[in-house]
């Protein structure tokens, strides 16, 4: 083999490395991307720590933290509509369809730090723009996931019971891991109203520690005298003393952490560098700041069907509250 010829094949098995090389860091990058896609706690913790350590780099410009810019919210006051949504593997085998059984509205103060939380009874008497017609306003969802549009109908009958647009974001999530979920944050320390002794709920009046089966029964039980608002006040009554518990004990994070291991069962349009900054923004929020309200009205027949009827002039005044 002459001096031109090596120095051919030199060049080619330099040429091989080099592609093996860029090869493999492709590979690595991509593989990483994948694991990381799969596991949002990951990426989750990883970019509060490096939230946390450049709030600590800037800490001796003393300021307060941009939630905003975190959030990447316009305004420092955005509306989140959540949604529980009553999917079950037992519902879906027999109807495949699927109602938003609890409706509520965070409006988040992000300077001021407060929250207000607005619930819509379900069974709502409104205009359900989907059906083209009156109707209970948890049934949006119920008509739009037959096309797979639930969140969508749900969002357009809250605006329209609103007559403006006001949601910023959603975040809808099916009932079924809850259990799973206050089990894992080690229970949730509440004190139960009333014995709750039929239709699966087995709880006793008084202080106690709820496991994940007896929480799911507790915001799910409807069977006292006011039935849905009722139930609407105990689902206030645990989010916050789940909200305060995990607050106080400095776990906002990992309960998010926690939460999105269920992500199959969600479905949201906020990003997790913006769940981050959420989570972040609620562990800043003062006792006392946290307000609840609910569309007051009166049980109504229609037609053989019970609907809650909104009452207009006080119905107005609370939104009138709610949103200023």
């Amino acid at each position: 083999m002459n001096k031109g010829e090596k120095m051919k094949n030199n060049i080619k098995k330099w040429i091989l490395i080099i592609l093996g090389v860029c090869l493999w860091e492709v590979a690595v990058f991509f593989g990483s991307y994948i694991y990381d896609s799969m596991n949002p706690q990951k990426v989750l913790l990883a970019q509060h720590e490096e939230s946390q350590s450049s709030q600590s780099d800037n800490s001796s410009a003393e300021r307060e933290h941009d939630y905003k810019n975190d959030i990447g919210a316009t305004t420092n006051v955005i509306n989140i509509l959540f949604l529980g949504i009553d999917k079950t593997d037992e519902r879906e085998s027999w109807l495949g369809v699927y109602r938003s059984d609890t409706i509520a509205i965070a409006r988040i103060y992000l300077d001021s730090k407060k929250i207000k939380v607005l619930n819509i009874p379900r069974d709502t008497y409104t205009y359900v723009p989907i059906a083209n017609k009156m109707d209970k306003i948890n049934h949006a969802f119920a008509f739009g996931s037959v096309n797979g549009n639930g969140v969508q109908a749900s969002l357009n009958a809250v605006s329209h019971f609103f007559d403006k647009q006001i949601i910023d974001y959603y975040f809808t999530m099916n009932m079924e891991p809850i259990p799973s979920i206050v089990d894992e944050i080690g229970g949730v320390k509440l004190d139960v109203e009333i014995d709750m002794k039929n239709h699966g709920a087995n709880l006793k009046k008084g202080l106690q520690v709820l496991n994940g089966k007896q929480a799911f029964y507790y915001i799910r039980w409807r069977y006292s005298a006011g039935g849905d608002i009722d139930r609407i006040k105990r689902q206030q009554k645990f989010i916050s003393a789940l909200y305060t518990q995990q607050r106080d004990s400095g776990k906002i994070i990992e309960t998010l952490n926690i939460i999105l291991k269920h992500k199959n069962n969600i479905q949201t349009d906020l990003n997790i560098k913006q769940l981050i900054g959420l989570a972040a923004s609620l562990s800043d929020i003062p006792n006392g700041n946290v307000t609840y309200y609910t569309i007051p009205g009166t049980c109504k027949m229609i037609n053989g069907i019970s609907y809650w009827l909104p009452d207009e002039n006080n119905t107005n005044e609370i939104i009138k509250e709610f949103l200023c």
